[in-house]
């Protein structure tokens, strides 16, 4: 990181520039590139996905995952991110409780390249926690999809 005048005029002059893609300070990390998730078919490895579930600008819970397929030209795999949210709601009778907003997907890939992609929610306004319940998934025509575990990452808001 620059840390002054003189050396950031320097760095500019040299064209050396940086962009970091970190993710907000409150991020909440599931599992890393090291040590991804995982989906398997019949004790084969299918694919691996890792992230982060955060709470973006106090409206929205995002999602943001690196997915990729360990057999590709395969079958397709996709992360699925069930956003769930604890406050008082009606499911149950005005009191607090966990429930589920809504499941999103992201795009499919045979790729053997990490693929980046975010799926967001709103945040429930009576709300006062939000929980991302994620996994990996492969895509079968035919049968139940075979899914990872699920990480649970959590925020208050």
């Amino acid at each position: 990181m620059l840390t002054n005048a003189k050396t950031a005029i320097a760095a500019l002059a040299l064209g050396v520039v940086s962009v970091a893609t970190a993710a907000p300070a409150s991020a909440v990390l599931w599992r890393s590139q090291s040590d991804p998730l995982f989906v398997y078919e019949d004790d084969v490895r299918q694919g691996g996905a890792y992230g982060n579930f955060y709470n973006d600008g106090q409206v929205r819970a995002m999602s943001t995952s690196w997915q990729k397929d360990y057999r590709p030209g395969g079958n397709y795999v996709r992360v699925e991110t069930d956003f769930m949210f604890y406050g008082p709601t009606n499911t149950c009778g005005g009191n607090a409780c966990w429930y589920t907003s809504a499941s999103k997907q992201t795009v499919e890939t045979r790729s053997d390249d990490w693929i980046k992609d975010s799926r967001a929610r709103d945040l429930a306004p009576q709300g006062e926690k939000a929980r991302g319940h994620i996994d990996i998934c492969e895509v079968q025509a035919w049968s139940n999809d075979p899914c990872s575990a699920k990480a649970l990452p959590t925020f208050d808001y």
